[in-house]
């Protein structure tokens, strides 16, 4: 006669999950709640605090000179790929230069709205001065290994087209040297070339109708690094003193103000995140807890069969415990991978809903966020469902049998 096998403790809990569809249910959807929320809230937490320390490197310049009122508009440049076109007489770099206190100065040129082949919106063309850059020249001669050619561009994460390939602005074509790694920031959505070349697309520009000034002795804003021995407040204060307060015609921009901005907004963000997690965490805590003891409460009768057939009570707390880590197992599957689903190919709608340095970390650490959110959202079921296991294991619950006559 061929024996039976018994039926393992994970099987019977399974079974009794299966049993009693709605409180799985009702379990299962909070659980998976909170591990979307728990997931997709320290993703983007993450994803934001790396887009802060991308900006911090990417900006290298201590100060930035612009034409006056047109600080905000850089730094939507900067910040959240919204074009710009302004521009200031080129004399302005050396008077800059010359100013106490300065240690390097670039210009740059910012040529906007230009609608290619490549993007279903406008891109920011930046031209830079390759000679005396200290900022755009590392990124590119990191993608590139060299420097960059004359007809060749740049171009960030955002923008379409591999290596190699061509992108037409106004009928000139231009090669596609390198494509820089994302960095959360208007960078991503921008073509870099030389400053020969991007006077050169203005000219095109102008010369199909578009409506741009002459730009061979114009630059949109000056790079400024400041001495070893001086701090990037005291140029700032030299260059307000030398050519008046607001009265110049110029602006400058502190690097640093821009990234507080961006890092105090940044904090309370992430501390709603937070909260909102604790919260969300202690209340599905509470409520799984309230409908484990009414489940297990309705269950005496059954519990007392288990141990009339001779199920110890260690066992029996291993058998409540493991249908709650089943069910909360499951939940926070289903949350983190539906997270997944809307984190990572929404990523940039994201960023530009948010409006700050979006970049996603590294897969280690994404590894590491999925293991954490995982285990905290699991735990819930069997933390929930504790005290009342403990209370019925050490219960005679086989007595309610014998009373009910069973």
């Amino acid at each position: 006669m061929n024996s039976i096998a018994p039926l393992s403790l994970f099987e019977i809990a399974r079974t009794n999950l299966y049993a009693r569809p709605f409180r799985s249910l009702c379990i299962f959807t909070l659980v998976a709640i909170l591990g979307f929320v728990l997931f997709g809230g320290s993703l983007i937490g993450l994803s934001l605090l790396k887009g802060v320390d991308s900006m911090a490197k990417r900006l290298g310049a201590d100060l930035l000179i612009v034409p006056q009122g047109y600080d905000k508009t850089l730094e939507g440049i900067l910040l959240r790929s919204e074009g710009g076109s302004f521009y200031m007489d080129e004399a302005w770099v050396r008077k800059i230069a010359a100013i106490d206190g300065v240690h390097g100065v670039s210009p740059q040129l910012f040529i906007s709205s230009l609608n290619a082949s490549c993007c279903a919106m406008p891109v920011q063309l930046i031209g830079f001065e390759a000679a005396t850059d200290f900022v755009v020249g590392p990124w590119v001669q990191s993608a590139l290994k060299r420097g960059l050619g004359d007809g060749e561009i740049v171009i960030g994460s955002a923008i379409a087209g591999p290596v190699g390939s061509s992108i037409t602005f106004f009928n000139r074509d231009y090669r596609v040297a390198a494509r820089l790694d994302r960095t959360g920031m208007g960078f991503d959505a921008s073509v870099f070339m030389t400053m020969p070349g991007a006077r050169r697309a203005a000219e095109d520009y102008r010369s199909q109708g578009g409506s741009l000034p002459p730009l061979e002795q114009s630059v949109s804003s000056i790079l400024v690094s400041a001495a070893p021995d001086r701090s990037p407040r005291q140029v700032y204060d030299r260059i307000q003193e030398t050519f008046g307060y607001g009265n110049s015609g110029i602006v400058p921009v502190l690097s640093k103000n821009i990234i507080h901005r961006v890092a105090g907004g940044l904090q309370s963000l992430i501390g709603f995140i937070i909260l909102l997690g604790l919260m969300l965490w202690i209340g599905a805590t509470l409520m799984a807890g309230l409908l484990f003891s009414l489940s297990l409460g309705e269950r005496l009768q059954e519990f007392g069969l288990f141990r009339v057939i001779g199920i110890t009570k260690k066992r029996l707390l291993l058998l409540i415990l493991g249908e709650s880590a089943l069910v909360s197992l499951a939940g926070s599957l289903t949350g983190i991978f539906a997270s997944l689903l809307v984190m990572l190919p929404f990523r940039t709608l994201i960023g530009e809903t948010i409006q700050m340095p979006y970049v996603l970390p590294s897969l280690g650490t994404l590894g590491l966020l999925l293991l954490l959110s995982l285990s905290l959202s699991a735990l819930i079921g069997p933390l929930a469902s504790l005290y009342p296991a403990l209370k019925i294991s050490r219960m005679e619950v086989y007595a309610t049998v014998r009373r009910n006559g069973l």
